[in-house]
């Protein structure tokens, strides 16, 4: 989840980057510009029309028009269409339009037709983002040595050794219950998985795939394929393909293994390669989502561009600014409530500000896209979503030694159920590893930590990135082939959730097939084992005793909510 991170070099050991979670973070031809989702849904029924796109026009504002009644949804498009505005999306499920236009009267037309509630836009006349230069290796010869891994626990995979996450949660018990069904499917909501890396091109369903997004030159940099549109199946950030490994990594003799290493993964990519996620793509994912009935939606995120959405508005917002948040709250709820009633459990990251989710307090880092960042106040009413959202499991991060991740959000009211959950997600205050999951071959490519034969570079070497190759291929010969697993260090509550919906997954899978998504729920939070607070003043809070209390009892605090996970326990 997003309070952003940077990547440093160094030791594996060092903090190497945070998820994108709190962020805001298939298929060789590019989605058809016009076609909806006309996949066949885990059940076998026939998928419903809920979610058609539409081609993306080159330039202009994006924007997201609410329809009051959904069942509206088709005749405002065809009024608005028929306004000269060039559609980019409708979603007949929650009632909302999406649209991308050069005019400055977008709103003033679009709110003129009968049965809209709001038209909204998240950037402002005349802003434009700051562009970033490409990043570059210093070196990116390859490496002349590599990170020896520990011996991995009986029946893993190489590198199981380093998953110090897997064992805190006893995942390898679980598996000796259940590897998975690979009809449960787990929906991964994120920057894009690159379904090409070895432990992972079993496991993705690119049938049900779908990518949301286009990207933005200003934002993301360069376009790599015609029309900014990414093929399903890449992965030009990274952050998804690592939260998919560590979910369903296959057992298959490579690198590592997730949690539960059988089960399906949907790539439902709404994150832009530069790691943000807006409403309308995170809107249409989830509605795809739904319609596919799928078992679990990974959600390490937030909906950008506001860290927090407030009804109205804060005090320092404009009245555009509180439009876009009350339709981000308003469509957000829709979504997730339709998620809800179709059967899938929504699991979501507790955000990495270090902040207590009961008293947010000041918000100096919104809008961080858009329009001019402000410090905003808030209040008890503002959400920071979907962690806010209904029916939504969030996930705190523990570390090595089981405190909470000096990042992690936390909670001063436990009743609130902002910390649902602990699991593994990176370092506390006093270093430890991360989390060791499957890499984007193309991110790495492009950034230089892996040369273009696929052998990691001497920048590569320097900040963990480690490779697993089938016998036959040694670790300083290219790959061609691209045979070769690459694997890479995180650290983030965007970690930790994906080891609650792989237990998830597990759960399901031993249930034997569709099971409601407040049983799964259930059986997470009552099979997690306590966890007490630590002591006040000691170093165990996760953040060197300064600021960060914890509150509420060992059964339930704010800070571990109603447990560690325990995959183990939980498929008993």
């Amino acid at each position: 989840m997003r309070g952003r991170r940077t990547r440093t070099a160094g030791a594996l050991v060092a903090a190497l980057a945070v998820s994108l979670a709190g962020c805001s973070l298939l298929g060789e031809d590019p989605p058809s510009p016009s076609g909806t989702t006309t996949s066949t849904a885990s059940s076998g029924s026939p998928e419903r029309d809920l979610v058609e796109t539409r081609a993306q026009p080159a330039e202009g504002r994006d924007w997201v028009v609410l329809v009051e009644d959904p069942t509206d949804t088709d005749r405002v498009a065809d009024e608005l269409e028929g306004s000269g505005l060039a559609l980019t999306s409708l979603n007949r499920g929650i009632g909302m339009v999406t649209l991308r236009s050069t005019d400055d009267d977008v709103r003033t037309v679009a709110e003129d037709v009968d049965g809209v509630v709001h038209a909204v836009t998240d950037q402002s006349v005349g802003w434009s983002p700051e562009e970033e230069p490409t990043p570059t290796a210093d070196d990116t010869s390859p490496a002349g040595s590599t990170l020896r891994p520990p011996p991995p626990p009986e029946g893993g995979d190489p590198f199981d050794g380093w998953l110090w996450g897997m064992a805190e949660i006893n995942a390898a018990r679980a598996r000796s219950v259940t590897t998975g069904d690979p009809d449960v499917r787990v929906g991964v909501i994120d920057t894009g998985v690159d379904s090409g890396h070895p432990d992972l091109v079993d496991r993705v369903d690119e049938e049900r795939s779908r990518s949301f997004v286009t990207d933005l030159p200003g934002l993301d940099g360069a376009c790599e394929h015609d029309g900014c549109i990414d093929p399903v199946g890449s992965d030009d950030n990274g952050h998804g393909t690592h939260v998919a490994g560590t979910i369903a990594a296959s057992a298959n003799g490579l690198g590592v293994q997730g949690v539960a290493p059988e089960v399906g993964i949907v790539d439902l990519r709404a994150g832009q390669d530069s790691g943000y996620f807006f409403l309308g793509p995170v809107a249409n994912a989830v509605t795809a989502g739904a319609a596919q009935e799928l078992d679990v939606l990974n959600m390490s995120f937030y909906v950008d561009p506001w860290l927090y959405s407030c009804p109205g508005g804060a005090p320092e917002d404009s009245a555009a600014q509180a439009a876009v948040q009350d339709v981000t709250i308003e469509l957000m709820g829709r979504a997730l409530e339709l998620a809800h009633e179709q059967g899938v459990t929504l699991v979501t990251a507790a955000g990495n500000n270090d902040r207590d989710l009961a008293d947010p307090g000041i918000d100096q880092t919104s809008p961080n896209f858009g329009d001019t960042t402000h410090e905003r106040t808030l209040d008890e009413d503002c959400r920071l979503l979907p962690l806010d959202g209904p029916h939504v499991v969030g996930v705190s991060s523990i570390d090595e030694d089981l405190t909470r991740s000096g990042f992690s959000n936390y909670t001063s009211d436990p009743g609130s159920d902002d910390v649902a959950i602990a699991a593994p997600g990176g370092a506390g205050a006093d270093g430890g590893l991360p989390i060791l999951s499957t890499a984007s071959r193309d991110e790495l490519r492009a950034t230089g930590r892996v040369d273009d034969e696929g052998r990691v570079s001497v920048s590569g070497a320097e900040e963990g990135i480690v490779r697993s190759c089938p016998e036959g291929i040694g670790q300083g010969e290219p790959d061609p082939e691209e045979t070769c697993g690459l694997y890479t260090w995180l650290m983030g509550t965007s970690m930790a959730a994906p080891h609650v919906s792989g237990t998830a997954a597990l759960v399901i899978s031993e249930h034997g097939g569709r099971m409601a998504p407040d049983d799964v729920v259930q059986t997470l939070r009552r099979s997690a084992r306590d966890h007490e607070c630590p002591s006040l003043g000691s170093d165990e809070d996760g953040d060197g005793g300064t600021s960060a209390v914890c509150t509420g009892t060992t059964e339930r605090n704010g800070f571990f909510g109603d447990g560690i996970l325990d995959a183990a326990a939980a498929v008993r």
